[in-house]
């Protein structure tokens, strides 16, 4: 089997790519290489991507948070079977 060598790779690129080879859970470059060439499509997400993703994400629970502490009439659950229970009451009038 040959041997491919790469020089001169950016400490960088080798971090994504040791990460990737984890997260892929690949043994072997040769295993993430071929894992790579195989995927017919790569998502590839900027960092200024990420962190309105994670803003985004923070800002929903913040939401959740505040909508927990104000609802006071019993839980999810009991609400959506009061209102189930009163569409019944409509729907046989």
């Amino acid at each position: 089997m040959p041997t491919l060598l790469v020089k001169n790779i950016p400490e960088e690129l080798m971090r994504e790519l040791r990460k990737m080879k984890v997260e892929l859970n690949c043994k072997t470059w040769v295993e993430l290489l071929e894992k790579l060439v195989r995927f017919r499509r790569v998502i590839l997400i900027e960092r200024d991507e990420q962190e309105k993703m994670r803003k985004a994400v923070n800002e929903f629970l913040e939401l959740r948070e505040i909508v927990s502490k104000t609802w006071t009439e019993g839980t999810v659950l009991e609400e959506i079977r009061r209102a189930r229970s009163h569409e019944a009451e409509n729907f046989n009038s």
